[in-house]
C-alpha cells in the first residue's frame, strides 16, 4: 500500500505549510487544534484499518490525510489522520502539511 509520493510533492506541500504557518501563527494554531481532534493514527496501515472499519460498519466518507516532516533533508510521511469530507478540515489539513493517502475511491478497492 505505497502511496508513491514523490519528493517534490511531499517538499512542495511542507514548505508552503510552513510559510502559511510562520506568516498567520494564529490561525496556524487554530488550524491545528481541528486536525488534532480527528481519529489519530501512527501508521498508515492503522489508519487504514480505522477507515475499513467505518466503511463495514456504516457508509461513512472520511479520508487518511497524513503529515509531512522534513528529517535529515528528506520529506517523510509521519503520521495518519481520519478526517471527515468537511471543507474546514481539508483547508486545516493543507495548511498544517497534509498529503491525502486514500480517498474514498480508493478506500473502496480494500474493503
Amino acid at each position: 500500500m505505497d502511496c508513491r509520493i514523490s519528493q517534490d510533492e511531499l517538499e512542495y506541500t511542507y514548505e508552503n505549510a510552513q510559510g502559511r504557518m510562520r506568516a498567520n501563527p494564529d490561525f496556524a494554531e487554530a488550524q491545528k487544534s481541528i486536525i488534532q481532534e480527528c481519529p489519530h493514527f501512527n501508521t498508515e496501515k492503522d489508519a487504514l484499518k480505522a477507515a475499513i472499519k467505518l466503511e463495514n460498519e456504516n457508509p461513512y466518507t472520511c479520508q487518511i490525510w497524513a503529515k509531512v516532516e522534513k528529517v535529515d533533508d528528506i520529506y517523510r510521511i509521519q503520521d495518519y489522520w481520519i478526517v471527515t469530507d468537511d471543507a474546514k478540515i481539508k483547508i486545516a489539513a493543507d495548511y498544517i502539511g497534509m498529503v491525502q493517502m486514500y480517498d474514498e475511491t480508493r478506500l473502496q478497492k480494500f474493503l
